[in-house]
């Protein structure tokens, strides 16, 4: 079996994990306080990724005012997306009263893109960390999935409409990872870790301005620091059984 083959069955692995969120969510009814904190746990996993896995060595071995330029963008393009798309909002009527959070949606869909990315990108390196990738990934994703089914659910998206977000978790994972790895493998490794500060840069502006605001919606939860910090240790556990 080919390298590409086999960045491909990994990416459709965690891909395959995310999509399974969709259904779970449109069989079951969940409360705001689950919501809530399901995404207050998942915010704990990406932040510990980007702060364990992703942001070390990057600031080690890259260039070092590139990378943190690069960290600085990847927030500014997440905020450029969410003003965009909260901009679009305010040109028709919520469907159930309350704001349709677009830029969580297509904040959740870039996520994964570079999820997908990251996976190739860990892939060029070793196999092995592709695999840990999409595993610590799919932790974060699964629940994700689930959380933003059931916030269009409950916002009133057609379920045609939330089909096809669905499948575009699927096709998003899938088709990251192959682009990071046919086209950066034999790329410079500055380069690589520079994209991986970019994209370090968008998921924790995407974990502060949209994951923990949507959880904390209705109000803060008074376990929510505890659900935070328990998504970290659990990527923190996984990463060192890996090492």
């Amino acid at each position: 079996m080919n390298d590409f083959l086999q960045v491909t069955l990994i990416a459709s692995l965690a891909a395959l994990l995310t999509y399974l969120g969709a259904p779970l969510a449109e069989k079951y009814v969940l409360p705001q306080p689950v919501i809530s904190a399901v995404l207050q746990f998942a915010a704990g996993i990406i932040v510990a990724m980007v702060a364990i896995s992703l942001m070390p060595p990057a600031v080690r071995y890259g260039p070092y005012l590139g990378i943190l330029l690069a960290f600085f963008l990847g927030g500014m393009l997440f905020v450029i997306l969410e003003k965009l798309t909260a901009r679009q909002t305010e040109t028709g009527p919520p469907a159930d009263g309350t704001q349709r959070s677009l830029g969580l949606y297509i904040g959740i869909l870039v996520d994964l893109v570079i999820d997908g990315i990251l996976i190739g990108i860990g892939s060029t390196l070793t196999l092995k960390t592709g695999l840990l990738l999409a595993l610590g990934l799919s932790i974060s994703t699964v629940p994700l999935a689930f959380v933003t089914i059931s916030t269009a659910k409950r916002q009133g998206m057609p379920k045609k409409k939330r089909s096809q977000l669905a499948v575009l978790f699927f096709l998003c994972i899938v088709g990251g990872a192959i682009i990071g790895y046919s086209f950066l493998r034999n790329q410079p490794l500055e380069l690589r870790l520079i994209l991986v500060s970019l994209a370090s840069g968008f998921l924790i502006t995407l974990v502060t301005q949209s994951m923990i605001p949507e959880a904390n919606r209705e109000g803060e939860p008074g376990f929510a620091g505890i659900l935070f910090i328990g998504g970290m240790s659990i990527y923190a556990l996984l990463s060192f059984i890996a090492r």
